[in-house]
């Protein structure tokens, strides 16, 4: 397996391969590892090294905030709070109960990629930097790569069974591909800096929080990179600002520096300028995500600016949808088709994330002219349902109410079940999420269902305590039955066992997992997906799991309503 690009999304992806056994060499033209840090983790990427076994270095690594999605606007950054913004506490509230993960805790991205790096090489992985991945060439059992020195020049070839390419919003392996962007749309163009310097501590929520600063010599943010002494800012406007309409020219590092000052509220502080970057927010996805043997993930699938802090996020989440599948097919568990899968369903959460990216470039240019608790009241909602809550309508997923449902003699069980979001006009759950009004889609559901994430809640076990549902779903299939479904239990074993496929099967109390009936099944897949739902008993269990997870990895055809 190659994967061509060193950034966090390539980095996680050959993590998560080379944790399922599929060796991975991770590619990248530059060194991954310079750089200042940029992208912050979510939740949901936490949730996923958690799961990589990386729970004790994330909580070493990390630093923690107070109450997620705040915001202050300010005079300067050392001056008193103008403004303090935070979403209706309904949400701060979910976003503190959703996950076993602390809401508070964040990396960014270099830290996500040193962990990756680390357990990639534990795991037999390896990458090389300074090398660059020049062509490609698709054949029916693999794919024959060109690869180059960055220094020397010198190609040479190397044949994998795969390839990823998470080379960036530039992908060379989009190119390859003769892989467009269409619906590209620039939605600003501004300077970043990178930098260090000694700000105190105590500075009203600075450490924690976005920190919008609007004064006459600059309109800028303010973030911690590190929550210590790394910043960064986007210099949004300032007087003289020239005209950016073809494009952004650079920033003078002088000029830079004197806008930091100004925006942090002290002529005389020492600043570390690292660099200053200009560049174009822009948002699209490209035209396909897989070519043949070859597929794209993260900035190489779809670009989006950091607007929301989902971008990133998104990639791992790309890269872990797709690890478990291509590890499913290359030990024979699964067929292509699975792997047909992985786009329609990357597409629902980009599209999310991205009307999330907009959402969040419309505000602040708006920022000046209304009430900003209207702007986080929907961003929030639509940062939950980009980061947790998006539906893959189509994919390795028997819906409830799907037709093609798994279904055997004797009556397996009802796999029509209501859609929890109340609105029979969007089974998935994927109509706009800024919709108010009762038909609205309920972010805040904690009721498992086929096609969303599996919710987390405390279950009571033997030996262990409280656990989260995330925790005992681990990394691979994982069964929960209703106390009334002992059956299951021992079916679900029996049919991974006759599939050569790993699964856990547990047993929860009546309630302790809503939308769960007594006697009723939840088959979770390796990425934590719901992907099919039982409510009540099969005649015969063991058939209903068994074709059920048949249809799922593609070695059979979706049965009929009426069986097969």
């Amino acid at each position: 397996m190659l994967v061509a690009g060193g950034g966090p999304v390539g980095l996680t992806t050959a993590m998560f391969l080379a944790q399922r056994g599929v060796p991975a060499l991770v590619v990248d033209k530059r060194d991954p590892f310079g750089g200042p840090p940029r992208a912050m983790s979510s939740l949901r990427t936490l949730e996923l090294l958690r799961t990589a076994g990386l729970r004790d270095a994330v909580e070493r690594t990390g630093w923690y905030g107070p109450e997620p999605f705040q915001a202050v606007f300010k005079d300067t950054a050392l001056g008193g709070e103008r403004q303090h913004v935070a979403p209706p506490a309904r949400y701060v509230r979910w976003l503190e109960n959703c996950s076993p993960v602390d809401s508070r805790l964040m990396l960014n991205h270099l830290q996500v990629q040193r962990l990756a790096y680390g357990e990639l090489l534990r795991c037999g992985g390896d990458m090389r930097s300074g090398v660059a991945l020049t062509g490609l060439e698709q054949g029916a059992d693999g794919v024959r790569v060109r690869l180059a020195d960055a220094g020397t020049g010198e190609e040479y070839g190397i044949t994998a069974d795969y390839v990823i390419g998470a080379d960036g919003a530039h992908s060379t392996v989009r190119r390859l591909l003769g892989i467009t962007v269409p619906d590209r749309e620039v939605v600003a163009r501004l300077h970043t800096a990178f930098y260090r310097a000694d700000i105190p501590a105590g500075t009203a929520g600075l450490h924690e929080t976005l920190c919008f600063v609007r004064n006459a010599d600059v309109f800028a943010t303010v973030i911690s990179a590190n929550g210590r002494d790394q910043w960064v800012s986007h210099l949004m406007d300032y007087p003289g600002r020239p005209d950016d309409t073809d494009g952004i020219a650079p920033l003078p590092a002088d000029r830079a520096l004197a806008l930091l000052r100004a925006a942090i509220g002290d002529p005389a502080l020492p600043v570390d300028l690292v660099a200053v970057n200009a560049w174009e927010a822009a948002v699209g996805a490209a035209s396909a995500f897989r070519s043949g043997r070859v597929f794209l993930a993260g900035d190489s699938a779809h670009v989006q600016s950091s607007a929301g802090g989902l971008g990133m996020n998104t990639g791992v989440q790309d890269g872990h949808n797709l690890a478990w599948k291509l590890a499913a097919v290359l030990r024979g568990q699964a067929t292509q088709r699975l792997l047909d899968t992985y786009e329609p369903e990357r597409r629902a959460a980009v599209r999310a994330s991205l009307a999330l990216s907009r959402t969040m470039h419309q505000g602040y240019r708006s920022l000046g002219d209304g009430d900003p608790n209207e702007l986080y009241e929907l961003a929030i909602r639509e940062y939950i349902h980009a980061m947790m809550r998006y539906a893959y309508p189509a994919g390795a997923v028997i819906p409830p109410g799907d037709t093609s449902a798994p279904v055997v003699p004797g009556d397996p069980g009802d796999l029509s079940a209501p859609d929890i979001h109340g609105d029979p006009g969007d089974p998935g759950g994927q109509g706009d999420p800024s919709r108010t009004g009762p038909a609205a889609p309920d972010v805040l559901s904690d009721r498992v269902h086929p096609g969303h994430r599996l919710p987390h809640h405390l279950l009571e076990t033997p030996g262990n305590g409280r656990t989260s549902t995330l925790d005992l779903a681990g990394a691979d299939w994982t069964l929960f039955a209703g106390p009334l479904g002992t059956p299951w239990l021992s079916a679900a074993t029996e049919a991974a066992a006759a599939l050569g496929i790993v699964l856990d099967a547990h047993r929860v109390p009546d309630g302790a997992l809503p939308g769960l009936a007594p006697d009723g099944a939840v088959l979770v897949r390796p990425d934590h997906f719901v992907a099919w739902r039982a409510d009540r008993l099969a005649a015969d269990p063991v058939t209903a799991v068994q074709r059920t997870l048949a249809a799922l990895l593609g070695q059979t055809d979706k049965p009929d309503a009426h069986g097969a």
